[in-house]
């Protein structure tokens, strides 16, 4: 624990001079409109996002070469500034780092944090100092619950909204699944995921013929994948993260599974790069592509490509672009840079985003969704909805029929 602690004092401490720099002078139309931030640059999230830090950085850039927020109040164009710091993965180093950025940085409003372990924790100093802010990726509802005025997130996508598409799809594909077998490794989130969509697929008309549930431990998926196999379904549904299914998929392959689909809800590049030509023609989500053109698409296409980010390896990177692009919006909208105006205009607002708009219920929570992927000949694309899609999707699939 005390090693903890001064491993905490110390990212401060190190980064004290810089934040000290970038001091927010509130409500200022003379000085730069300031975010505050963390990034999980270390820790266990790190993966997820080490190359947020300079994707952050360009974001700014790019804003600032038309200079910046159109602010009403100022009646000109503000430019912004981040006040960043590494959280560490660590819940108790991004609560420091919050209150740090409130009373020390003075900035003038919050992005961030992610995933809902961090998420959690955070809000109360949001709420304490009445500093608004728009979290990225941290999507479990319970947050939102607690009745704070100060708080939003723009997750990607939310559980309700995850595979809407895909069933659409499976609605309108010919020759029409009848079946489907859901496979779910033990984790809240991939649990919530499976216990919506399979109501919904039964709604849908679609039998279920399985449903299992398999530990992040599990290597051996023999006896699984045999009652698979019994149960010859149409669609196999895997709700899961993508390290805790490669032994699964790799071995559904060996075993010789045979479908009109195999789904996984979160198909990455991590899965990809692990798994190699045993992803060929399953399908997934992703919460957008670059190719799917809306509001803001263009400055996201360009800051990825400048951050040598790609969706398909980064595939949270969304909801933190879109923390950031929320937060301009409100700005706007405020027509000032002020702390109330925002929180005004950030409730139950409807701001846009390049996968089409967010809108904030009055807890602040979204209602992002996400388009059906299909990996064919080694290429991600998006298949479904088809007015978007940057390819068309290969049904029956040829390689699990």
């Amino acid at each position: 624990m005390l090693r903890k602690i001064l491993t905490i004092a110390a990212a401060g401490s190190c980064l004290a001079a810089f934040a000290g720099d970038a001091a927010a002078k509130l409500g200022s139309c003379n000085e730069p409109i300031v975010f505050g931030t963390t990034i999980s640059e270390t820790g266990p999230f790190s993966t997820l996002a080490d190359r947020w830090r300079g994707m952050t950085e360009i974001f700014a850039e790019e804003v600032n070469r038309s200079g910046g927020v159109q602010v009403k109040a100022c009646n000109k164009k503000v430019p912004i500034k981040f006040v960043i710091y590494d959280d560490q993965s660590v819940p108790a180093a991004a609560v420091s780092l919050y209150e740090k950025m409130a009373t020390v940085d003075n900035v003038d409003f919050f992005v961030g944090p992610d995933w809902s372990s961090l998420g959690g924790p955070v809000p109360p100093i949001a709420e304490k100092h009445k500093i608004p802010i728009v979290m990225g990726n941290v999507a479990t509802p319970s947050i939102y619950d607690r009745g704070f005025k100060y708080v939003w997130g723009t997750p990607y996508p939310v559980v309700p909204r995850w595979s809407e598409r895909y069933f659409d799809m499976l609605s309108k594909m010919n020759p029409k699944p009848t079946s489907i077998f859901f496979i779910t490794h033990d984790n809240p989130v991939t649990k919530g995921i499976t216990g919506v969509w399979s109501k919904k697929a039964e709604a849908q008309g679609l039998k279920i013929v399985g449903s299992e549930t398999f530990s992040q431990e599990l290597k051996d998926f023999t006896a699984l994948i045999a009652k698979v196999r019994a149960a010859k379904p149409d669609v196999v549904y895997i709700s899961s993260f993508d390290g805790p299914s490669v032994p699964l998929v790799q071995q559904m392959r060996s075993l010789k599974v045979r479908a009109m689909d195999v789904h996984h809800v979160m198909l990455t590049g991590s899965l990809y790069r692990q798994v190699g030509k045993d992803i060929e023609g399953m399908t997934g989500e992703l919460s957008w592509y670059p190719g799917i053109k809306g509001p803001y698409s263009d400055l996201v296409e360009t800051v990825m490509q400048r951050s040598n980010i790609s969706m398909f390896d980064y595939i949270w990177t969304l909801g933190r672009l879109s923390s950031y692009l929320v937060m301009v919006q409100a700005i706007e909208k405020a027509g000032a840079v002020d702390r109330e105006k925002v929180r005004e205009a950030l409730y139950k607002g409807t701001f846009k985003a390049p996968a089409g708009d967010i809108v904030f219920d009055e807890r602040g929570f979204p209602n992002n969704g996400a388009f059906t992927v299909q990996m064919v000949g080694g290429k991600v694309s998006v298949v479904w909805p088809p007015e978007v899609a940057t390819g068309k999707v290969v049904w029956p699939s040829p390689s699990w029929k």
